[in-house]
């Protein structure tokens, strides 16, 4: 029981909507959590985002332009973490795992940004060239 309410603290993540600038940073370098950010460049549009995990439901966020939704979490030991968000705005919307061990371990360890823009969503690795682009189905394919 000990064990399982450890584990389950350990992996919990953190969720915050913030009203800096895009480019701003409020990660602490020292720690040893991955940060995922999503920012909206969508110019002049809100988006709606809603993430999950297995076990965590972190709620449905409004995300003005320039502002970011990010969370910050601790990827548990066998490596399985996932959080999926359902994206959308006027003119699309799409569903992805924004955060998976299996794959971002080795593309953006501590950090994974993402860009929010009208033609596309844009992945970002540990260096910050995009190396992940999903592209919006459109509001009347859904």
């Amino acid at each position: 029981m000990i064990l399982a309410l450890f584990i389950g603290l350990w992996e919990a993540p953190c969720a915050t909507s913030t009203k800096a600038q895009a480019g701003e940073s409020s990660i602490d370098t020292g720690s040893r959590k991955t940060r995922v950010t999503i920012t909206n460049n969508l110019e002049g549009s809100n988006f709606t985002i809603h993430c999950k995990s297995k076990d965590d439901d972190m709620g449905t966020h409004v995300i003005a332009p320039q502002e970011n939704y990010s969370w910050e979490f601790k990827v548990n030991f066998w490596h399985t973490t996932l959080f999926f968000c359902g994206v959308s705005w006027r003119d699309g919307s799409l569903v992805y795992d924004f955060y998976k061990a299996s794959r971002d371990l080795n593309r953006c360890l501590y950090y994974c940004n993402w860009y929010v823009k009208r033609d596309a969503v844009y992945g970002l690795n540990e260096v910050g060239d995009p190396d992940i682009v999903l592209r919006w189905s459109s509001k009347s394919e859904n």
